[in-house]
Protein backbone atom coordinates (compact mmCIF):
# COMPACT_ATOMS: atom_id res chain seq x y z
CA UNK A 1 0.00 0.00 0.00
CA UNK A 2 0.98 3.07 -0.79
CA UNK A 3 2.52 5.48 1.95
CA UNK A 4 0.44 8.60 1.24
CA UNK A 5 -2.55 5.73 1.43
CA UNK A 6 -1.56 4.66 4.77
CA UNK A 7 -0.90 8.06 6.12
CA UNK A 8 -5.13 8.80 5.18
CA UNK A 9 -6.28 6.11 6.86
CA UNK A 10 -4.14 6.09 9.42
CA UNK A 11 -5.58 9.81 9.79
CA UNK A 12 -9.48 8.72 9.69
CA UNK A 13 -8.95 5.61 11.99
CA UNK A 14 -7.40 8.65 14.42
CA UNK A 15 -10.22 10.86 13.87
CA UNK A 16 -12.82 7.77 14.75
CA UNK A 17 -10.73 6.76 17.65
CA UNK A 18 -10.91 10.25 18.84
CA UNK A 19 -14.69 10.40 19.24
CA UNK A 20 -14.82 7.05 20.42
CA UNK A 21 -12.36 8.54 23.92
CA UNK A 22 -14.61 11.61 23.31
CA UNK A 23 -17.80 9.80 23.87
CA UNK A 24 -16.11 7.78 26.74
CA UNK A 25 -14.86 10.41 28.50
CA UNK A 26 -17.78 11.32 31.21
CA UNK A 27 -17.58 7.72 32.04
CA UNK A 28 -13.91 7.32 32.75
CA UNK A 29 -13.79 10.93 34.41
CA UNK A 30 -16.93 9.64 36.83
CA UNK A 31 -15.60 6.12 36.91
CA UNK A 32 -19.42 4.93 37.21
CA UNK A 33 -21.08 2.46 34.74
CA UNK A 34 -24.46 3.64 33.01
CA UNK A 35 -26.66 1.43 33.69
CA UNK A 36 -29.49 1.07 31.33
CA UNK A 37 -33.07 -0.46 30.92
CA UNK A 38 -31.56 -3.53 28.94
CA UNK A 39 -28.14 -3.78 30.80
CA UNK A 40 -29.27 -6.07 33.64
CA UNK A 41 -31.12 -8.74 31.30
CA UNK A 42 -28.19 -8.88 28.88
CA UNK A 43 -25.50 -8.88 31.60
CA UNK A 44 -27.39 -12.04 33.32
CA UNK A 45 -27.19 -13.45 29.80
CA UNK A 46 -23.33 -12.76 29.67
CA UNK A 47 -22.46 -14.13 32.87
CA UNK A 48 -24.33 -16.94 32.24
CA UNK A 49 -22.19 -18.15 28.88
CA UNK A 50 -19.08 -16.74 30.99
CA UNK A 51 -19.66 -18.99 33.73
CA UNK A 52 -20.20 -21.52 31.90
CA UNK A 53 -16.75 -21.13 29.94
CA UNK A 54 -14.50 -20.70 33.16
CA UNK A 55 -16.06 -24.27 34.54
CA UNK A 56 -16.29 -26.16 31.66
CA UNK A 57 -20.20 -26.80 31.89
CA UNK A 58 -22.18 -26.23 29.19
CA UNK A 59 -25.66 -26.03 28.95
CA UNK A 60 -27.07 -24.67 25.59
CA UNK A 61 -30.57 -24.14 26.67
CA UNK A 62 -31.55 -23.71 30.63
CA UNK A 63 -29.79 -20.96 32.69
CA UNK A 64 -27.38 -22.54 35.27
CA UNK A 65 -25.64 -19.59 36.46
CA UNK A 66 -27.44 -16.32 35.34
CA UNK A 67 -31.24 -15.42 35.77
CA UNK A 68 -30.73 -16.39 39.60
CA UNK A 69 -29.74 -19.82 38.70
CA UNK A 70 -33.42 -20.50 37.95
CA UNK A 71 -33.71 -22.36 34.81
CA UNK A 72 -35.08 -19.85 32.48
CA UNK A 73 -33.91 -20.29 28.40
CA UNK A 74 -32.82 -17.29 27.06
CA UNK A 75 -29.93 -17.68 25.18
CA UNK A 76 -30.75 -20.17 23.03
CA UNK A 77 -33.46 -18.02 21.36
CA UNK A 78 -31.21 -14.17 22.06
CA UNK A 79 -28.04 -15.40 20.01
CA UNK A 80 -26.40 -17.31 21.72
CA UNK A 81 -23.47 -17.20 19.92
CA UNK A 82 -22.89 -13.60 20.30
CA UNK A 83 -23.71 -14.27 24.36
CA UNK A 84 -20.64 -16.71 24.00
CA UNK A 85 -18.45 -14.11 22.63
CA UNK A 86 -19.37 -11.89 25.73
CA UNK A 87 -18.85 -14.69 28.33
CA UNK A 88 -15.64 -14.08 26.59
CA UNK A 89 -14.64 -11.13 26.85
CA UNK A 90 -15.95 -11.14 30.55
CA UNK A 91 -13.32 -13.68 31.13
CA UNK A 92 -10.09 -10.79 29.44
CA UNK A 93 -11.81 -7.98 31.67
CA UNK A 94 -12.25 -7.44 35.49
CA UNK A 95 -15.45 -5.85 35.86
CA UNK A 96 -18.75 -5.04 34.84
CA UNK A 97 -17.24 -1.38 34.43
CA UNK A 98 -14.38 -2.34 32.43
CA UNK A 99 -16.80 -4.83 30.15
CA UNK A 100 -18.91 -1.73 29.43
CA UNK A 101 -16.20 0.41 28.21
CA UNK A 102 -13.99 -2.22 26.08
CA UNK A 103 -17.39 -3.14 24.51
CA UNK A 104 -18.71 -0.08 23.65
CA UNK A 105 -15.14 0.90 22.03
CA UNK A 106 -15.59 -2.45 20.08
CA UNK A 107 -18.97 -1.42 18.82
CA UNK A 108 -18.13 1.94 18.15
CA UNK A 109 -15.43 1.63 15.89
CA UNK A 110 -17.11 -1.57 14.05
CA UNK A 111 -19.74 0.72 13.04
CA UNK A 112 -17.61 3.54 12.49
CA UNK A 113 -15.09 1.98 10.16
CA UNK A 114 -17.81 0.13 8.43
CA UNK A 115 -19.62 3.72 7.26
CA UNK A 116 -16.04 4.70 6.44
CA UNK A 117 -15.16 2.32 4.87
CA UNK A 118 -18.78 2.70 3.16
CA UNK A 119 -18.14 5.75 2.28
CA UNK A 120 -14.88 5.38 0.64
CA UNK A 121 -16.33 2.65 -1.67
CA UNK A 122 -18.76 5.30 -2.70
CA UNK A 123 -15.92 7.42 -3.67
CA UNK A 124 -16.06 9.72 -0.96
CA UNK A 125 -12.87 10.95 -0.01
CA UNK A 126 -10.98 10.11 2.82
CA UNK A 127 -11.41 13.83 5.05
CA UNK A 128 -15.08 13.71 4.59
CA UNK A 129 -15.50 9.81 4.68
CA UNK A 130 -13.93 10.30 8.29
CA UNK A 131 -16.09 13.32 9.85
CA UNK A 132 -19.44 11.90 8.38
CA UNK A 133 -18.29 8.39 9.84
CA UNK A 134 -17.49 10.04 13.15
CA UNK A 135 -20.93 11.88 12.97
CA UNK A 136 -22.28 8.79 12.86
CA UNK A 137 -21.28 7.77 15.80
CA UNK A 138 -23.34 9.92 17.74
CA UNK A 139 -26.52 10.44 16.64
CA UNK A 140 -29.61 7.79 16.82
CA UNK A 141 -28.99 4.17 18.12
CA UNK A 142 -24.71 3.78 18.06
CA UNK A 143 -24.70 5.64 21.32
CA UNK A 144 -27.21 3.25 23.02
CA UNK A 145 -24.89 0.33 23.42
CA UNK A 146 -23.05 2.73 25.89
CA UNK A 147 -25.76 4.37 27.60
CA UNK A 148 -28.70 1.60 27.55
CA UNK A 149 -27.19 -1.75 26.24
CA UNK A 150 -30.10 -1.90 23.48
CA UNK A 151 -29.82 -4.66 21.32
CA UNK A 152 -30.38 -2.22 18.57
CA UNK A 153 -27.24 -0.33 18.75
CA UNK A 154 -25.59 -3.78 17.33
CA UNK A 155 -28.08 -3.26 14.67
CA UNK A 156 -26.87 -0.02 13.71
CA UNK A 157 -23.66 -1.05 13.90
CA UNK A 158 -23.82 -3.19 10.88
CA UNK A 159 -26.07 -1.12 9.19
CA UNK A 160 -23.09 0.13 7.02
CA UNK A 161 -21.96 -3.19 6.20
CA UNK A 162 -25.80 -3.85 4.53
CA UNK A 163 -25.40 -1.04 2.58
CA UNK A 164 -22.17 -1.87 1.56
CA UNK A 165 -23.84 -5.18 -0.16
CA UNK A 166 -26.77 -3.22 -1.40
CA UNK A 167 -25.33 -0.72 -2.98
CA UNK A 168 -23.13 -3.97 -4.92
CA UNK A 169 -26.40 -5.16 -5.58
CA UNK A 170 -27.75 -2.56 -7.82
CA UNK A 171 -24.62 -1.64 -9.50
CA UNK A 172 -22.73 -4.27 -10.26
CA UNK A 173 -24.57 -5.79 -13.23
CA UNK A 174 -22.26 -8.84 -13.52
CA UNK A 175 -22.59 -10.11 -10.13
CA UNK A 176 -25.15 -8.69 -7.59
CA UNK A 177 -25.35 -10.58 -5.04
CA UNK A 178 -22.33 -11.81 -3.57
CA UNK A 179 -23.80 -15.04 -1.24
CA UNK A 180 -21.18 -15.52 0.74
CA UNK A 181 -20.81 -11.98 2.14
CA UNK A 182 -24.57 -11.30 2.96
CA UNK A 183 -24.80 -14.77 4.47
CA UNK A 184 -22.30 -13.90 6.62
CA UNK A 185 -24.03 -10.76 7.17
CA UNK A 186 -27.26 -12.22 8.04
CA UNK A 187 -26.15 -14.48 9.79
CA UNK A 188 -24.30 -12.52 12.16
CA UNK A 189 -26.97 -10.37 12.18
CA UNK A 190 -29.67 -13.15 12.98
CA UNK A 191 -27.19 -14.52 15.96
CA UNK A 192 -27.09 -10.54 17.37
CA UNK A 193 -30.48 -9.41 17.43
CA UNK A 194 -33.00 -10.77 15.23
CA UNK A 195 -35.41 -7.98 14.80
CA UNK A 196 -32.33 -5.98 13.45
CA UNK A 197 -32.24 -8.56 10.64
CA UNK A 198 -36.13 -8.55 10.16
CA UNK A 199 -35.12 -4.60 9.29
CA UNK A 200 -32.47 -5.07 7.41
CA UNK A 201 -35.22 -6.73 5.01
CA UNK A 202 -36.64 -3.07 4.27
CA UNK A 203 -33.47 -2.14 2.46
CA UNK A 204 -32.81 -5.65 0.69
CA UNK A 205 -36.67 -6.60 -0.17
CA UNK A 206 -36.86 -3.51 -2.52
CA UNK A 207 -33.04 -3.38 -4.12
CA UNK A 208 -33.88 -7.17 -5.20
CA UNK A 209 -35.72 -6.55 -8.21
CA UNK A 210 -34.05 -3.77 -9.34
CA UNK A 211 -30.67 -5.62 -8.67
CA UNK A 212 -32.17 -8.28 -11.10
CA UNK A 213 -33.69 -6.26 -13.75
CA UNK A 214 -29.77 -5.38 -14.44
CA UNK A 215 -28.38 -8.46 -13.69
CA UNK A 216 -26.58 -9.51 -17.15
CA UNK A 217 -27.16 -13.45 -16.04
CA UNK A 218 -30.36 -13.43 -14.60
CA UNK A 219 -29.79 -16.98 -13.99
CA UNK A 220 -26.66 -16.43 -11.86
CA UNK A 221 -28.39 -14.06 -9.94
CA UNK A 222 -31.29 -16.30 -8.80
CA UNK A 223 -28.71 -19.14 -7.76
CA UNK A 224 -26.58 -16.65 -5.36
CA UNK A 225 -29.64 -15.60 -3.76
CA UNK A 226 -30.80 -19.33 -2.96
CA UNK A 227 -27.29 -20.08 -1.82
CA UNK A 228 -27.52 -16.94 0.67
CA UNK A 229 -30.76 -18.00 1.70
CA UNK A 230 -29.54 -21.52 2.45
CA UNK A 231 -26.20 -20.31 3.87
CA UNK A 232 -27.77 -18.26 6.41
CA UNK A 233 -30.57 -21.00 7.55
CA UNK A 234 -27.51 -23.30 8.36
CA UNK A 235 -25.79 -21.00 9.76
CA UNK A 236 -28.31 -19.17 12.28
CA UNK A 237 -30.47 -23.07 12.76
CA UNK A 238 -28.55 -23.20 16.22
CA UNK A 239 -30.74 -20.41 17.40
CA UNK A 240 -33.81 -19.66 14.85
CA UNK A 241 -35.08 -23.74 15.28
CA UNK A 242 -34.88 -23.51 18.95
CA UNK A 243 -37.03 -20.64 18.85
CA UNK A 244 -39.73 -22.14 16.66
CA UNK A 245 -39.46 -25.11 18.63
CA UNK A 246 -39.88 -23.89 21.61
CA UNK A 247 -42.93 -21.73 20.42
CA UNK A 248 -44.78 -24.37 19.14
CA UNK A 249 -44.59 -26.39 22.93
CA UNK A 250 -44.60 -24.22 24.98
CA UNK A 251 -46.88 -21.16 25.52
CA UNK A 252 -44.04 -18.38 25.62
CA UNK A 253 -44.05 -14.76 27.10
CA UNK A 254 -43.58 -12.47 24.74
CA UNK A 255 -41.87 -8.75 25.17
CA UNK A 256 -44.17 -6.07 26.92
CA UNK A 257 -46.54 -3.80 24.78
CA UNK A 258 -45.29 -0.32 24.56
CA UNK A 259 -47.57 2.61 23.40
CA UNK A 260 -46.29 3.18 20.02
CA UNK A 261 -47.27 6.53 19.54
CA UNK A 262 -45.12 7.54 22.58
CA UNK A 263 -42.33 6.05 21.33
CA UNK A 264 -41.81 7.68 17.92
CA UNK A 265 -39.01 10.25 17.36
CA UNK A 266 -40.01 13.64 18.59
CA UNK A 267 -37.85 17.08 19.09
CA UNK A 268 -35.64 17.84 21.64
CA UNK A 269 -33.74 21.00 22.28
CA UNK A 270 -30.06 19.15 23.11
CA UNK A 271 -30.30 15.59 22.38
CA UNK A 272 -29.93 13.42 19.17
CA UNK A 273 -30.13 10.49 20.70
CA UNK A 274 -32.51 6.87 19.36
CA UNK A 275 -35.75 8.54 20.25
CA UNK A 276 -35.49 12.34 19.91
CA UNK A 277 -33.69 14.91 17.39
CA UNK A 278 -32.37 18.35 17.56
CA UNK A 279 -33.20 20.70 15.69
CA UNK A 280 -30.33 22.18 14.68
CA UNK A 281 -29.65 18.34 12.57
CA UNK A 282 -33.16 18.16 11.78
CA UNK A 283 -32.42 21.20 9.79
CA UNK A 284 -29.00 19.95 8.47
CA UNK A 285 -31.11 16.38 7.37
CA UNK A 286 -33.56 19.05 5.65
CA UNK A 287 -30.43 20.81 3.95
CA UNK A 288 -29.66 17.57 2.47
CA UNK A 289 -33.21 16.19 1.54
CA UNK A 290 -33.06 19.65 -0.71
CA UNK A 291 -29.47 19.77 -2.03
CA UNK A 292 -30.45 15.73 -3.40
CA UNK A 293 -33.66 16.68 -5.13
CA UNK A 294 -32.02 20.34 -6.71
CA UNK A 295 -28.82 17.64 -7.66
CA UNK A 296 -30.93 14.56 -8.78
CA UNK A 297 -29.91 15.05 -12.73
CA UNK A 298 -26.19 14.90 -11.34
CA UNK A 299 -26.50 11.88 -8.67
CA UNK A 300 -29.55 9.83 -8.65
CA UNK A 301 -27.91 7.81 -5.95
CA UNK A 302 -28.19 10.36 -3.90
CA UNK A 303 -31.27 11.26 -4.28
CA UNK A 304 -32.72 7.80 -3.96
CA UNK A 305 -30.64 6.88 -0.76
CA UNK A 306 -32.39 10.12 0.64
CA UNK A 307 -35.77 9.73 -0.09
CA UNK A 308 -35.29 6.34 1.50
CA UNK A 309 -33.78 7.70 4.45
CA UNK A 310 -36.68 10.34 4.16
CA UNK A 311 -39.27 7.71 4.32
CA UNK A 312 -38.11 5.71 7.17
CA UNK A 313 -37.67 9.27 9.82
CA UNK A 314 -41.24 9.94 8.29
CA UNK A 315 -42.47 6.33 9.69
CA UNK A 316 -40.52 6.71 12.60
CA UNK A 317 -41.99 10.15 13.69
CA UNK A 318 -45.39 10.61 15.03
CA UNK A 319 -46.34 12.01 11.95
CA UNK A 320 -46.76 8.57 10.59
CA UNK A 321 -50.53 6.73 11.09
CA UNK A 322 -49.46 4.83 14.03
CA UNK A 323 -52.37 4.97 15.91
CA UNK A 324 -54.84 3.71 12.87
CA UNK A 325 -52.09 1.10 12.55
CA UNK A 326 -51.96 -0.26 15.99
CA UNK A 327 -56.13 -0.29 16.34
CA UNK A 328 -55.84 -2.27 13.19
CA UNK A 329 -53.03 -4.43 14.32
CA UNK A 330 -52.19 -4.94 17.99
CA UNK A 331 -49.66 -7.12 17.96
CA UNK A 332 -47.24 -4.08 16.61
CA UNK A 333 -46.98 -2.53 19.90
CA UNK A 334 -45.35 -5.97 21.06
CA UNK A 335 -43.40 -6.96 18.43
CA UNK A 336 -42.19 -3.49 16.99
CA UNK A 337 -42.71 -1.78 20.27
CA UNK A 338 -40.53 1.34 19.41
CA UNK A 339 -41.25 2.67 15.93
CA UNK A 340 -38.10 5.12 16.13
CA UNK A 341 -35.92 1.23 15.60
CA UNK A 342 -36.73 2.11 12.23
CA UNK A 343 -33.83 5.26 12.79
CA UNK A 344 -31.62 2.77 12.64
CA UNK A 345 -32.38 2.79 8.55
CA UNK A 346 -32.75 6.19 8.65
CA UNK A 347 -29.66 7.83 9.63
CA UNK A 348 -26.85 5.66 7.74
CA UNK A 349 -29.11 6.39 4.78
CA UNK A 350 -29.65 9.98 5.38
CA UNK A 351 -25.52 10.04 5.86
CA UNK A 352 -24.46 8.75 2.98
CA UNK A 353 -26.69 11.02 1.41
CA UNK A 354 -25.50 13.92 2.80
CA UNK A 355 -21.62 12.73 2.20
CA UNK A 356 -22.16 12.23 -1.01
CA UNK A 357 -23.98 16.27 -1.21
CA UNK A 358 -20.52 17.02 0.15
CA UNK A 359 -18.51 15.67 -1.84
CA UNK A 360 -19.88 17.34 -5.08
CA UNK A 361 -19.81 20.56 -3.33
CA UNK A 362 -16.01 20.23 -2.80
CA UNK A 363 -15.61 18.44 -5.93
CA UNK A 364 -16.99 21.87 -7.86
CA UNK A 365 -13.91 24.18 -9.65
CA UNK A 366 -12.58 27.11 -7.72
CA UNK A 367 -14.33 30.62 -9.63
CA UNK A 368 -12.88 32.72 -7.13
CA UNK A 369 -10.24 33.32 -5.63
CA UNK A 370 -11.29 33.73 -1.68
CA UNK A 371 -14.36 31.10 -2.34
CA UNK A 372 -13.04 27.36 -1.67
CA UNK A 373 -15.61 25.13 -1.80
CA UNK A 374 -13.13 22.30 -0.86
CA UNK A 375 -12.36 23.91 2.44
CA UNK A 376 -16.28 25.07 2.25
CA UNK A 377 -17.33 21.37 2.48
CA UNK A 378 -14.89 20.07 5.31
CA UNK A 379 -15.65 23.08 7.46
CA UNK A 380 -19.62 22.69 7.32
CA UNK A 381 -19.15 18.86 7.92
CA UNK A 382 -16.75 20.14 11.18
CA UNK A 383 -19.24 21.98 12.27
CA UNK A 384 -22.26 18.94 12.34
CA UNK A 385 -19.51 16.49 13.57
CA UNK A 386 -18.33 18.79 16.56
CA UNK A 387 -21.89 19.84 17.62
CA UNK A 388 -23.40 16.82 17.89
CA UNK A 389 -20.54 15.35 19.25
CA UNK A 390 -21.21 17.89 22.09
CA UNK A 391 -24.46 17.40 22.41
CA UNK A 392 -24.34 13.64 23.05
CA UNK A 393 -20.88 13.89 24.89
CA UNK A 394 -23.17 15.96 27.44
CA UNK A 395 -25.68 13.76 27.67
CA UNK A 396 -23.55 10.82 28.52
CA UNK A 397 -21.47 12.92 30.74
CA UNK A 398 -25.14 14.03 32.59
CA UNK A 399 -26.05 9.99 32.87
CA UNK A 400 -22.77 9.03 33.94
CA UNK A 401 -22.89 11.38 36.80
CA UNK A 402 -25.91 9.78 37.88
CA UNK A 403 -24.90 6.02 36.58
CA UNK A 404 -28.56 5.06 36.08
CA UNK A 405 -30.79 5.71 32.36
CA UNK A 406 -33.74 7.59 33.80
CA UNK A 407 -36.37 4.36 32.79
CA UNK A 408 -34.18 1.82 35.70
CA UNK A 409 -34.80 3.94 38.36
CA UNK A 410 -38.74 4.34 37.97
CA UNK A 411 -39.09 0.52 36.21
CA UNK A 412 -41.82 -1.24 38.11
CA UNK A 413 -39.68 -4.44 37.16
CA UNK A 414 -36.53 -3.50 38.50
CA UNK A 415 -35.55 -3.14 42.17
CA UNK A 416 -32.55 -1.45 43.43
CA UNK A 417 -30.92 -2.99 46.45
CA UNK A 418 -32.76 -3.67 49.49
CA UNK A 419 -34.82 -0.29 49.21
CA UNK A 420 -33.71 1.42 45.99
CA UNK A 421 -32.21 4.37 48.49
CA UNK A 422 -29.31 6.17 47.61
CA UNK A 423 -27.39 4.28 49.33
CA UNK A 424 -28.18 1.01 47.38
CA UNK A 425 -27.73 2.92 44.15
CA UNK A 426 -24.30 3.62 45.12
CA UNK A 427 -23.71 -0.10 45.88
CA UNK A 428 -24.69 -1.08 42.59
CA UNK A 429 -22.54 1.48 41.40
CA UNK A 430 -19.89 0.09 43.39
CA UNK A 431 -20.24 -3.47 42.62
CA UNK A 432 -19.59 -2.36 39.05
CA UNK A 433 -16.18 -2.24 39.96
CA UNK A 434 -15.90 -5.67 41.83
CA UNK A 435 -14.08 -8.46 39.86
CA UNK A 436 -16.76 -10.85 41.25
CA UNK A 437 -19.98 -10.21 38.59
CA UNK A 438 -22.43 -12.06 40.55
CA UNK A 439 -22.50 -9.27 42.99
CA UNK A 440 -23.73 -6.48 40.68
CA UNK A 441 -26.20 -9.30 39.48
CA UNK A 442 -27.24 -9.86 43.05
CA UNK A 443 -27.83 -6.25 43.89
CA UNK A 444 -29.88 -5.21 40.92
CA UNK A 445 -32.82 -7.50 39.79
CA UNK A 446 -34.91 -7.34 36.95
CA UNK A 447 -38.20 -9.09 36.88
CA UNK A 448 -38.55 -9.31 32.60
CA UNK A 449 -40.67 -12.31 31.28
CA UNK A 450 -39.53 -12.91 28.03
CA UNK A 451 -39.48 -15.89 27.03
CA UNK A 452 -40.60 -17.81 30.30
CA UNK A 453 -43.13 -20.79 29.72
CA UNK A 454 -46.50 -19.67 30.90
CA UNK A 455 -49.63 -21.56 32.35
CA UNK A 456 -51.14 -20.31 29.08
CA UNK A 457 -51.64 -18.31 26.28
CA UNK A 458 -51.26 -14.65 25.46
CA UNK A 459 -50.41 -14.00 29.20
CA UNK A 460 -49.83 -10.28 29.71
CA UNK A 461 -46.50 -9.50 30.36
CA UNK A 462 -46.98 -7.43 33.65
CA UNK A 463 -48.65 -10.34 35.18
CA UNK A 464 -45.87 -12.45 33.95
CA UNK A 465 -43.30 -10.09 35.49
CA UNK A 466 -44.98 -10.22 38.83
CA UNK A 467 -45.49 -13.99 39.12
CA UNK A 468 -41.48 -14.30 38.12
CA UNK A 469 -40.98 -11.85 40.99
CA UNK A 470 -42.81 -13.98 42.97
CA UNK A 471 -41.35 -17.09 42.25
CA UNK A 472 -38.17 -16.94 41.56
CA UNK A 473 -36.58 -13.07 42.09
CA UNK A 474 -38.01 -12.46 45.79
CA UNK A 475 -39.09 -15.71 47.31
CA UNK A 476 -37.25 -16.11 50.25
CA UNK A 477 -35.73 -19.60 51.46
CA UNK A 478 -33.26 -21.42 52.50
CA UNK A 479 -32.72 -23.71 49.16
CA UNK A 480 -29.61 -24.06 47.68
CA UNK A 481 -28.93 -23.92 44.20
CA UNK A 482 -25.92 -25.24 42.52
CA UNK A 483 -25.00 -25.87 38.63
CA UNK A 484 -23.35 -29.19 38.68
CA UNK A 485 -22.32 -31.44 35.66
CA UNK A 486 -23.81 -32.04 32.12
CA UNK A 487 -25.39 -28.60 32.53
CA UNK A 488 -28.03 -29.44 35.40
CA UNK A 489 -29.27 -27.22 38.26
CA UNK A 490 -28.73 -28.89 41.75
CA UNK A 491 -31.57 -27.89 44.50
CA UNK A 492 -30.87 -28.95 48.41
CA UNK A 493 -32.81 -27.80 51.64
CA UNK A 494 -33.77 -29.20 54.93
CA UNK A 495 -37.54 -29.88 55.68
CA UNK A 496 -38.74 -30.30 59.20
CA UNK A 497 -41.68 -32.17 58.04
CA UNK A 498 -43.36 -33.48 55.17
CA UNK A 499 -45.44 -31.32 52.91
CA UNK A 500 -45.53 -28.86 49.70
CA UNK A 501 -43.10 -26.33 48.77
CA UNK A 502 -42.60 -24.16 45.43
CA UNK A 503 -38.74 -24.07 44.02
CA UNK A 504 -37.49 -21.25 42.85
CA UNK A 505 -37.08 -22.46 39.42
CA UNK A 506 -39.04 -22.76 36.34
CA UNK A 507 -39.86 -25.41 33.92
CA UNK A 508 -40.71 -25.87 30.41
CA UNK A 509 -42.41 -28.55 28.52
CA UNK A 510 -39.24 -30.21 28.03
CA UNK A 511 -37.87 -29.58 31.54
CA UNK A 512 -37.52 -32.98 33.37
CA UNK A 513 -37.32 -32.69 36.98
CA UNK A 514 -35.90 -35.22 39.65
CA UNK A 515 -36.92 -35.08 43.31
CA UNK A 516 -35.56 -37.24 45.79
CA UNK A 517 -34.77 -39.58 43.14
CA UNK A 518 -37.63 -39.93 41.83
CA UNK A 519 -38.83 -38.10 38.48
CA UNK A 520 -41.69 -36.00 38.39
CA UNK A 521 -43.93 -35.97 35.43
CA UNK A 522 -47.10 -34.51 36.95
CA UNK A 523 -46.83 -31.59 38.80
CA UNK A 524 -48.40 -28.21 40.13
CA UNK A 525 -46.66 -25.44 38.21
CA UNK A 526 -47.34 -21.22 38.90
CA UNK A 527 -48.17 -18.92 36.60
CA UNK A 528 -44.58 -18.92 34.78
CA UNK A 529 -43.90 -22.88 35.25
CA UNK A 530 -42.50 -22.83 39.05
CA UNK A 531 -42.60 -26.50 40.40
CA UNK A 532 -44.11 -27.21 43.86
CA UNK A 533 -43.57 -30.72 44.73
CA UNK A 534 -43.56 -32.83 47.95
CA UNK A 535 -40.80 -32.61 50.44
CA UNK A 536 -39.68 -35.27 52.81
CA UNK A 537 -38.46 -34.78 56.39
CA UNK A 538 -34.73 -34.01 56.57
CA UNK A 539 -32.13 -33.85 53.45
CA UNK A 540 -34.22 -32.85 50.02
CA UNK A 541 -32.33 -32.74 46.71
CA UNK A 542 -33.79 -32.03 43.22
CA UNK A 543 -32.20 -31.89 39.76
CA UNK A 544 -33.31 -29.73 36.97
CA UNK A 545 -32.75 -30.80 33.65
CA UNK A 546 -33.54 -30.03 30.29
CA UNK A 547 -34.08 -32.32 27.64
CA UNK A 548 -34.04 -31.29 24.18
CA UNK A 549 -35.24 -33.83 21.36
CA UNK A 550 -31.80 -35.48 19.45
CA UNK A 551 -33.26 -34.38 16.10
CA UNK A 552 -33.06 -31.11 17.65
CA UNK A 553 -29.61 -31.17 19.31
CA UNK A 554 -28.34 -33.19 15.77
CA UNK A 555 -29.76 -28.79 14.13
CA UNK A 556 -27.77 -27.53 16.38
CA UNK A 557 -24.46 -29.67 16.02
CA UNK A 558 -24.64 -29.11 12.28
CA UNK A 559 -24.95 -25.10 12.77
CA UNK A 560 -22.00 -24.88 15.37
CA UNK A 561 -19.46 -27.22 12.73
CA UNK A 562 -20.80 -24.56 10.05
CA UNK A 563 -19.63 -21.92 11.68
CA UNK A 564 -16.44 -23.51 12.72
CA UNK A 565 -15.82 -24.62 9.00
CA UNK A 566 -16.59 -21.09 7.62
CA UNK A 567 -14.14 -19.40 10.43
CA UNK A 568 -11.67 -22.00 9.19
CA UNK A 569 -12.41 -21.29 5.29
CA UNK A 570 -12.02 -17.14 6.50
CA UNK A 571 -8.16 -18.16 8.24
CA UNK A 572 -7.13 -19.75 5.11
CA UNK A 573 -8.40 -16.99 2.37
CA UNK A 574 -6.67 -14.98 4.45
CA UNK A 575 -3.13 -16.40 4.29
CA UNK A 576 -4.06 -17.12 1.15
CA UNK A 577 -6.05 -13.69 -0.35
CA UNK A 578 -8.07 -13.97 -3.55
CA UNK A 579 -9.01 -11.60 -6.22
CA UNK A 580 -10.79 -8.52 -4.58
CA UNK A 581 -14.10 -8.45 -5.28
CA UNK A 582 -15.77 -5.87 -7.66
CA UNK A 583 -17.38 -3.10 -6.58
CA UNK A 584 -18.65 -0.01 -8.58
CA UNK A 585 -16.39 2.53 -9.78
CA UNK A 586 -17.00 6.32 -9.36
CA UNK A 587 -17.73 6.94 -13.50
CA UNK A 588 -19.84 3.84 -13.17
CA UNK A 589 -21.71 5.63 -10.13
CA UNK A 590 -22.25 8.62 -12.47
CA UNK A 591 -23.65 6.88 -15.79
CA UNK A 592 -25.42 4.12 -13.72
CA UNK A 593 -29.18 4.33 -14.52
CA UNK A 594 -32.10 4.28 -11.40
CA UNK A 595 -35.74 4.03 -11.17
Amino acid sequence: MHFKTILKNNRAAGLIILTIGLLLTGQMITGHGIIGADSVFHYNRFYETYSQLKHLNFSWFQSIYGFNQSGRIVNVVYGPLFAYLNGGLLILVHSWYQYQLVSSIIIYLIGGLGMYQLLKRLKIRPIIAAMMASFYLTVGWMPRWQIGNNTTALGAMLMPYLLMLTFEMITDAKRPIHWKKLALLMSLTIEIHLLSALLFMLILIPAWPYALKIATIKVQMLLDTVKAVLTTSVLTANTLIPLIYMSLTNHLAMPADFDVVKNTLRLDPLNNTHTTITAFLLGVLIMQMMLAILNWRHDRLNLIVTLLGAIFFWISSRFFCWSIIVSHFPMVSRLLQFPVRLMMLAYPLLIVGLAKSFESLSSRPIKKRFFNPHWLGIGVVSVIWLVCLAQVGLFINQKAQIGFMPRVLTSKTTSIGKNNSQKDRQNVLKAMHTGNYQTFLKQLQKRVPDYLATAKANVDAMQAAYSYGASVVDQKSSIKIQAVSHGRLKLTWQADKSGRIQLPIVTYRQSRLIVNGKKLTRFKRSLVGSPTVIQQPGQNTAYLSYAAPLWLNFLIVISLLSWLAWALRMVFNHRHPQTNDHFVSKDELAVRSYP
